[in-house]
């Protein structure tokens, strides 16, 4: 980490009410907020980076960042070569279809699945339904027009996420969360930078006692549980 700075690592393809484009005017949402507070209790100047999900966790053990706040999934596979702070936000996995083309959970074994590369939800369908037609994105503006055409079925994402773009996208819906999903976001450390972690967990016990992320679930979320 550089002296009194802490380097960001975010997804190139913004995760909307998360975070939205940092190169955009209005920069903001949850983990803004979030990593905001962090910096004041911790004094650090913020430096933001960006790169597309199936690089990031290789700029961080380049050392190209020292942290990734741009929703990280805690995983046991991931926490083999990487440290997760605290969590910050329980979510589920959920499906979300175009309103033209709708169907149930049973049908989705034959259908046309659409899911971020290198995420936990390509995990998930991996371990779930092996035999699904899986298509892979880069980005959720490719993932979302994608089924807005109705190029594939349905498309599998975090809620927090399918619940901001589907304000983007009227055309499409959330139907249901996914059994065997439940799932945190945390922030993303290096092995190694344990006195980073530490610091950071406190300042996360301290958000989660006095109201914050309680607070700025409200108000990212309005009504909606991740």
């Amino acid at each position: 980490m550089k002296e009194q700075s802490l380097r960001i690592g975010l997804d190139f393809s913004a995760p909307i009410p998360l975070h939205t484009d940092y190169k955009s005017v209005d920069f903001k949402g949850f983990e803004v907020d979030l990593i905001n507070e962090i910096s004041k209790e911790l004094d650090l100047a913020l430096e933001y980076s960006v790169s597309y999900w199936k690089n990031i966790i290789q700029d961080l053990k380049d050392n190209k960042i020292d942290i990734i706040c741009s929703a990280g999934t805690f995983s046991n596979e991931r926490a083999k070569e990487l440290s997760f702070s605290k969590p910050y936000l329980d979510f589920h996995l959920c499906t979300v279809y175009n309103k033209a083309n709708l169907f149930s959970l049973n049908e989705l074994k034959d259908k046309r699945i659409g899911v971020r590369i290198e995420t936990e939800a390509e995990e998930y369908l991996k371990k779930y339904y092996p035999e699904t037609k899986l298509e892979t994105f880069d980005t959720n503006d490719a993932i979302y027009e994608s089924l807005n055409q109705m190029k594939i079925d349905v498309l599998i994402d975090d809620s927090p996420i399918a619940f901001g773009l589907l304000q983007q996208n009227p055309e499409l819906i959330i139907a249901d969360y996914l059994p065997n999903s439940d799932s945190q976001y945390a922030i993303i450390l290096k092995k190694e930078n344990s006195e980073l972690k530490e610091k950071i967990d406190v300042v996360l016990e301290k958000l989660k006692k006095n109201g914050f992320l309680e607070n700025n679930k409200k108000k990212w979320f309005e009504e909606f549980e991740p």
